[in-house]
């Protein structure tokens, strides 16, 4: 049997948010007090199902800590987990020292521009939040209705760090550090016949780019993504990719 490697963000992919929850979602994390993250009964039974039949390993953006917050359904908790956009490899919620060692080599010559730029961004009025994540890249958080996508534009004039936008949200990264090389390391780790990914933003390209096949949202249709599978009008886009990767699986 071949071995199978499925590689999948977690916000607005596996999970939805609480704008986006219908009322029979459940609710997997709290945080202060508010219920932020869900997952539907079909979605979770799916994911049952998959990791019956692949190593499945979330690749998120979140930090250490952010992960943690999550209550995973009975049977859900993965073994793996890549956090921080790749920097760091939890198994069983332990830091793999090696993973790390090696990351922290990646991004070492941009250790003094994301000093700087958090310096520079920390005492603007334009963001909510200004903080360097897990030692690894720099995160702002805007205030409602700010235009992020003008603000990348013109941070990418500005710095050698790779800037994404999603939301509210901005990221400045180490070039090196992305969902698409974390990808790349766990192949290695791994070495599975077979690897699969699903994403929905902007960050997750380069992770979808690098799988066998990939599923992704109707708005990143447009882009140049080889062998991907994009989500069908009116689809609940989690259990739309767990329904259909689960069916190619047990083709084989």
């Amino acid at each position: 049997m071949r071995k199978i490697l499925f590689a999948c963000d977690l916000d607005n992919t596996l999970l939805v948010s609480a704008k986006r929850k219908k009322d029979e979602d459940i609710c997997i994390e709290i945080n202060k007090g508010v219920r932020q993250s869900f997952m539907t009964p079909k979605a979770i039974n799916l994911l049952r199902k998959l990791k019956e039949i692949s190593v499945f390993v979330p690749v998120t953006t979140r930090s250490v800590e952010q992960c943690a917050r999550i209550s995973w359904p009975l049977g859900l908790a993965p073994k793996y987990a890549v956090v921080a956009n790749g920097a760091i490899l939890l198994e069983d919620n332990t830091e793999d020292i090696i993973w790390r060692k090696y990351t922290k080599q990646l991004i070492e010559p941009w250790q003094d521009e994301l000093q700087r730029q958090l310096k520079i961004h920390e005492i603007s009025e334009k963001y909510v939040k200004s903080r360097i994540i897990d030692e690894s890249f720099l995160f702002l958080y805007c205030d409602e209705g700010t235009d992020t996508h003008a603000i990348k534009a013109e941070l990418s004039l500005q710095t050698t760090l790779n800037v994404e936008a999603t939301g509210r949200k901005i990221y400045l990264f180490p070039p090196n550090l992305s969902k698409g090389n974390a990808l790349n390391r766990l192949k290695e780790r791994f070495e599975p016949s077979f690897v699969y990914a699903a994403g929905d933003s902007f960050i997750d390209l380069s992770m979808l780019k690098s799988a066998d096949a990939a599923f992704a949202p109707y708005d990143l249709k447009d882009y140049d993504i080889e062998n991907s599978k994009v989500q069908p009008d009116g689809a609940e886009f989690s259990e739309w990719f767990l329904e259909e990767s689960i069916k190619e699986i047990e083709k084989e």
